[in-house]
């Protein structure tokens, strides 16, 4: 096997390799976005009582 051969099959594998990591960076960077979303606080709502006032007659 001649030495551009074999260098052909090292870029290649290297290639093959590099597709694979970048799909499994995708991958992690999808699951870490749910993560960060499932984490953010979300707004509660407080219910605050309201007391009506009896209404003043004019004097």
């Amino acid at each position: 096997m001649s030495t551009s051969v074999r260098i052909a099959n090292v870029v290649d594998e290297l290639c093959r390799r590099q597709d694979q990591v970048l799909l499994e960076l995708d991958s992690l960077d999808r699951r870490i976005e749910q993560v960060l979303k499932s984490l953010a606080l979300q707004p509660e709502v407080i219910p605050i009582p309201v007391v009506a006032q009896p209404e003043r007659k004019a004097a």
